[in-house]
């Protein structure tokens, strides 16, 4: 058991007496609350997170590469003098103890960040500009990463984006089959292991080990961005538990994954999947655009494979979690992983199927930015 949210809360300086605290948000990973203090405005407040430790072992170190990451982000926004600094970055908030968290008896470490105001997440189907503003914020926040100073970042989860590690675990949990569910799941486990070599051999091709690490987001969905209230501008990339060295391939496959195919991540009826070829043009041409100043010709030869790698890898731990008993994804109901499963195997196929839309339009965003192809 953890300790109540509204007794964390007061561990903070909230300014004023708690007034509400509600769920906020639909994330997989951590507990999420909207804190609303008295007198302040009904969408003003704070959030209050609590850190998942069976997913962060180290929270702590989790909340020292937030710390850096954020002062660091922060420092890059005054020299460009942004206008609504506020509003464009948002760092943990120190609790009476001066810590940028509070620890609370059962040992969970939580956080308080500033409420953003006039702001909202997306869900659901986006526009194509919004489409390119995700992707160009995405590929500033990488931008604006590569001069951080010091150690490289902690590694929050390892092996987190690592196809190889995450076969392993799917043939681990195959032979285990603590649930008595592989059986079922013959189809399934037959198409990962499929899709992985196709997936594999494509990275083989193309050389990817020699794309320069980086320090990038590692899950970006553009429902982890900030926009502001018309929904027209990103202004700040959240959730940043995940923020460590990898490639680019993470952070625009995840878009690709979640924004070109926008049906929800769990559909029972496959037929009401598809791939949208203009989301993906502009996503390509947001990225490119914002990442001009920095991306190699390695990378955009290679961002053709990310929305099926990183599609594909969640298919793998969706699965892999189904055989081990659902204990990493929440489920509403049992079998909602496996539907998971076989929505990203569908997707996966989609990104295949469009494959030379895909890479023309690579290709024509180079062109446009003129960048290396």
């Amino acid at each position: 058991m953890t300790s109540q949210p509204s007794s964390v809360a007061v561990q903070f300086p909230l300014g004023g007496e708690l007034s509400t605290l509600e769920p906020l948000g639909r994330g997989h990973i951590n507990t999420t609350f909207h804190v609303q203090v008295a007198g302040r405005e009904p969408r003003s407040g704070f959030v209050l997170q609590r850190v998942n430790h069976d997913v962060f072992p180290n929270p702590h170190q989790v909340m020292e590469n937030w710390i850096r990451v954020c002062d660091h982000l922060r420092a890059k926004l005054a020299a460009r003098n942004e206008p609504d600094l506020q509003r464009r970055h948002a760092s943990p908030i120190p609790a009476h103890d001066g810590r940028p968290y509070h620890r609370d008896e059962t040992g969970a470490y939580w956080r308080l960040l500033p409420f953003i105001e006039e702001s909202r997440t997306l869900e659901g189907p986006v526009s194509p500009a919004q489409a390119f503003e995700a992707a160009r914020a995405f590929a500033h926040f990488v931008r604006d990463l590569l001069d951080l100073p010091g150690s490289p970042l902690h590694i929050t989860i390892p092996d987190f984006h690592d196809l190889d590690s995450r076969q392993a675990d799917l043939r681990d949990s195959v032979r285990a089959n603590a649930m008595e569910r592989a059986e079922a799941a013959t189809r399934e486990i037959e198409a990962c292991n499929h899709w992985c070599q196709v997936v594999q051999s494509d990275l083989n091709s193309i050389g990817t080990r020699e794309i320069p690490r980086r320090n990038v987001h590692h899950d970006g969905k553009i429902n982890n961005l900030l926009f502001d209230a018309e929904e027209r501008e990103a202004l700040c990339v959240i959730d940043l538990d995940t923020v460590m060295e990898g490639t680019v391939l993470s952070d625009f496959g995840e878009l690709a994954r979640t924004v070109c195919c926008p049906q929800p991540e769990a559909v029972s009826d496959l037929s009401l999947l598809h791939f949208d070829p203009t989301l993906f043009r502009a996503l390509a041409a947001g990225y490119l655009s914002g990442g001009a100043d920095f991306l190699s010709a390695q990378e955009i030869r290679a961002l053709p494979i990310a929305g099926p790698l990183m599609t594909l890898m969640n298919a793998v731990r969706f699965l892999t979690d189904h055989l081990n008993g659902d204990t990493y994804f929440p489920v509403a109901h049992e079998g909602q992983n496996m539907e998971r499963c076989r929505a990203q195997l569908r997707r996966v196929e989609l990104f295949q199927e469009h494959r030379n839309v895909i890479e023309q339009a690579v290709r024509d965003a180079a062109i446009d930015f003129a960048l290396p192809r």
